[in-house]
């Protein structure tokens, strides 16, 4: 079993992870200080304990974990998380006997053996990772246990929702001091609310504390939204802007998590929800207050079915070829050559091509982006078999040569592609938005920052539409 959350792995204990525990018991016993540090790290003899654990490897591992090796996203080994059982008065069990009792608590322990990957906020994520798998087991009666001079230890349970609930004072003699033994139990509601705080944070938000202060207000109706949210009819869209960007940051935990269970680097995963944060953010500019338009969570939708992938400077979406004509969509909206259509079928599978506001459109940028998604889609979705990369976008529409000179950005992005279908917009209605970020009423008003926005202006009629294909052999 593996679980990947952020930048941490929790996965079964494998034959590789036997030498760093020996090394761990034995020479790099720093980890040792911290926990249960009134009890002597016991080293181990390494034929003997090679042998046990060989032994153990062997046996099948089904059902509930109570262990797991903790590893980086990138592959690092650094220590473990565990689970016991404890008693209603917060004593040690055996899981005999834990299990023969049926009262008993799941208490979870965390340990960075590895001393280099300290203060990282690693185990806050490992603990995290270990506290939302009991969860979603169904086991929400989960404690922690520690002694009062473990002040890292202290601060991660209480940042991920622990509550002391426990205290037997100066029973603990360490290193000549004397301190208390604590007890802490998960309050599942703070532990929800954290991970909504951490997701915010995450997307760099400036509003964080407005949007913490309206869930406050109605959590338990936040949670439920979240978890219909893109059920049919995207009930999302139909909420406030505010309520959508607290709705969005309680989704964020699952769509990581099966974003992530796929394989996906989470540095992709990182770079694909920023088009979260970026959208949230153009929306607080042009409104003055937080939250995301209807536009921008209907968008979304791609993001919650995790079909799209921001690689570099463009954005690329699983997609099945769709032509916008009479036989594709049912409106003469553009007509396609038909050895096109022939070599292409509707249907087959390609991957779109979508262009983020203010992408960096240089050329170096356009081949790298492109090369990372030749390189990714084998790899991850490789029933997929992609035919071309296509393109229905403004920027392809051939007339903007006449708006543009010859060494555009544009221009050079749109001369990758295949022209093979498109259409004028007399209104410009698509362009016009990307372009000028909306319709003004007058002329003087359109803003002349850009080369593009001072030839367009009066030339609305050269605008329009067009869908390219970059065929992959």
């Amino acid at each position: 079993m593996e679980i990947k959350y952020r930048q941490i792995v929790l996965r079964d204990m494998a034959q590789r992870d036997i030498d760093d525990w020996i090394r761990w018991y034995n020479v790099e016993t720093e980890w040792g200080d911290w926990d249960a540090p009134d009890e002597a790290l016991e080293p181990v003899d390494p034929e003997k304990y090679r042998a046990e654990m060989e032994e153990q490897l062997k046996k099948p591992r089904e059902g509930m974990r109570t262990f797991f090796e903790l590893d980086t996203a990138a592959g690092d080994h650094i220590g473990m998380v565990t689970s016991y059982a404890i008693d209603e008065a917060f004593h040690w069990m055996s899981w005999k006997d834990a299990r023969a009792s049926g009262t008993f608590s799941y208490t979870l322990g965390l340990d960075i053996c590895d001393s280099r990957f300290w203060g990282k906020g690693l185990g806050t994520q490992a603990l995290a990772a270990f506290v939302k798998y009991f969860l979603d087991n169904g086991i929400e009666v989960l404690c922690l246990q520690t002694w009062s001079g473990n002040a890292r230890m202290i601060r991660t349970a209480q940042k991920v929702g622990f509550r002391e609930c426990g205290r037997i004072s100066g029973n603990r003699n360490i290193r000549g001091g004397v301190y208390d033994s604590l007890t802490f139990r998960l309050d599942t509601e703070a532990f929800r609310r954290y991970l909504l705080e951490e997701n915010l944070w995450e997307l760099g938000l400036s509003c964080v504390d407005t949007v913490l202060a309206d869930y406050d207000r109605r959590p338990a109706f936040f949670q439920e939204e979240a978890l219909r949210a893109y059920s049919e009819g995207y009930p999302i869209s139909r909420r406030s802007p505010l309520e959508r960007l607290v709705i969005w940051g309680c989704c964020l935990t699952g769509v990581r998590e099966r974003y992530q269970k796929m394989g996906i680097p989470y540095a992709v995963v990182q770079d694909t929800f920023s088009d979260i944060s970026f959208r949230a953010e153009r929306y607080q500019r042009k409104t003055g207050r937080p939250g995301l338009s209807k536009e921008d969570v209907i968008w979304f939708r791609h993001i919650s079915n995790c079909h799209i992938f921001k690689l570099g400077a463009l954005q690329f979406q699983l997609f099945h070829m769709v032509y916008l004509d009479l036989e594709g969509c049912g409106e003469d909206y553009m007509t396609f050559p038909r050895e096109v259509k022939k070599r292409l079928p509707p249907d087959s599978p390609v991957l779109n091509v979508h262009i983020p506001e203010k992408a960096d459109l240089s050329p170096q940028s356009v081949t790298a982006s492109f090369r990372e998604a030749a390189r990714f889609f084998p790899r991850y979705f490789p029933d997929h078999g992609a035919k071309a990369f296509l393109c229905y976008s403004w920027l392809l529409y051939p007339q903007m040569k006449a708006l543009l000179p010859e060494n555009s950005n544009i221009l050079a992005f749109a001369q990758r592609f295949q022209i093979i279908g498109q259409v004028s917009d007399p209104y410009g209605s698509d362009a016009v938005r990307r372009i000028y970020g909306k319709r003004f009423r007058r002329k003087e008003e359109y803003p002349r920052d850009t080369v593009l926005q001072r030839n367009a202006l009066g030339h609305f009629r050269k605008l329009g539409m067009a869908c390219g294909l970059i065929e992959i052999t």
